[in-house]
């Protein structure tokens, strides 16, 4: 069974190398991989970082195209595999996504689609959260709430996808949601592996954030084309949380209680998405961190992929300062693991971890106060606070000035 792995990108050298990295790393784990590379003739050096790997990249194309989907679309006409993905070039893979994924395939030839858990991490690598609102498969949740899937984190049959007839080009914002839907539309059978596949980069530049009104209007209209309710749920539901964005970030009196209200009118026209998610409220532990919810698991499992960084030797977590009593199980890149009982508030650890494949690295566990400026650490969020225990786990990496910095309480 052979994979074939599509990246678009477009003047991202920033990133796209931990991308790359991230995909071969998986091929010594399941070397059955041919590497897509499509580039919309990027000016900033994007082209030479993919160059650098040579024939490691089976085929690299640069050339302007019409958009992410159109450059989605025209690397996997260059496709020769059985199972089809894309990994934008600001994220990337765990280590051996590709022979979990592949195992699954394999055993069960009725599936079409498979997708699995996800991580979100800001542009330098900070870990946000775990991709709780993931669930199991759910055709009517899909097509008419919420897109529950992690693109980063989802692989479909080719045979599937020729049915779709590709990504749609009429849709610059949540193609990917849309082709889900088709996808459903058409039979597709979805599986869902609660295992951790990818890694999400989350950050102010990209196109999710900056999408705004335009991109509100494109998921409105893909919800009332796929949807199976009378109402579009997922439209207000969408519509709720960038509202709630736009009043955490506005500085005018008026324009915050405009868009607070606007927010809570959108978020009661989701009702629907309201009860379901309260039904299942206390359903969703992944690795003990719920988001949104006020309770922890008694063991705790922080797992994230590294892929070498000469400048960055350190990772650091930082949990919140009441998790007395807690076992913690770091993991990095699918071993090492830590565990450790936690009995002291605003504790620092550091642990070395030697056996590493890559590079020996610094795990460093800090404890946090109520909010997140205790460690001088609030601009790198985007001047987010954090008030609850579970809804967040911060990693990132430093180097040892930044970190002798960021620990000055």
């Amino acid at each position: 069974m052979k994979f074939s792995i599509v990246t678009p990108t477009y003047n991202h050298k920033k990133y796209i190398d931990t991308t790359i990295k991230s995909v071969l790393e998986n091929k010594k784990h399941y070397p059955n991989v041919e590497y897509i590379v499509i580039d919309g003739n990027s000016k900033d050096g994007t082209q030479d970082v993919v160059r650098s790997y040579g024939s490691e990249i089976d085929v690299f194309i640069s050339e302007p195209d019409n958009g992410q989907a159109d450059a989605i679309n025209k690397g996997f006409t260059h496709a020769t595999g059985d199972i089809y993905a894309y990994i934008n070039s600001d994220d990337y893979y765990y280590p051996e996504t590709f022979k979990k994924v592949a195992k699954i395939f394999e055993e069960n030839s009725d599936i079409d689609v498979v997708y699995g858990n996800c991580t979100f991490v800001s542009e330098d690598e900070q870990f946000f959260r775990y991709f709780t609102e993931i669930e199991p498969y759910d055709e009517y949740r899909l097509r008419s709430c919420t897109d529950f899937i992690m693109q980063p984190a989802c692989f479909w049959r080719k045979e599937i996808y020729d049915k779709c007839e590709g990504f749609t080009k009429d849709f610059h914002f949540g193609f990917d949601w849309e082709m889900w839907c088709r996808m459903a539309k058409h039979g597709a059978k979805f599986h869902y592996e609660p295992e951790l596949f990818a890694v999400n980069r989350e950050f102010e530049e990209t196109k999710t954030s900056t999408g705004g009104d335009v991109r509100l209007s494109e998921l409105k209209k893909i919800n009332k084309l796929h949807m199976q309710s009378l109402l579009p749920y997922a439209y207000y539901s969408y519509s709720s949380g960038e509202y709630k964005t736009q009043y955490n970030n506005s500085n005018l009196i008026n324009e915050k209680i405009r868009l607070r209200l606007k927010a809570l009118f959108y978020r009661f026209l989701s009702i629907n998405n309201m009860i379901y998610n309260h039904k299942n409220f206390n359903k969703q532990n992944l690795y003990g961190i719920v988001h949104h919810s006020a309770f922890l698991e008694q063991n705790i499992k922080l797992s994230i992929p590294y892929y070498k960084n000469e400048n960055n030797p350190y990772i650091v977590m930082v949990l919140q300062s009441h998790l007395k009593g807690q076992k913690v199980n770091v993991v990095i890149n699918n071993e090492n693991e830590i565990i450790r009982e936690f009995k002291n508030k605003n504790l620092i650890l550091i642990y070395q971890i030697k056996n590493l494949s890559q590079k020996n690295i610094d795990i460093k566990l800090s404890f946090l106060k109520k909010e997140f400026k205790a460690f001088g650490l609030k601009n790198k969020l985007f001047n987010r606070k954090i008030n609850y225990a579970s809804t967040y786990i911060m990693c990132d990496i430093y180097t040892e000035d930044e970190m002798r910095e960021c620990l000055i309480n």
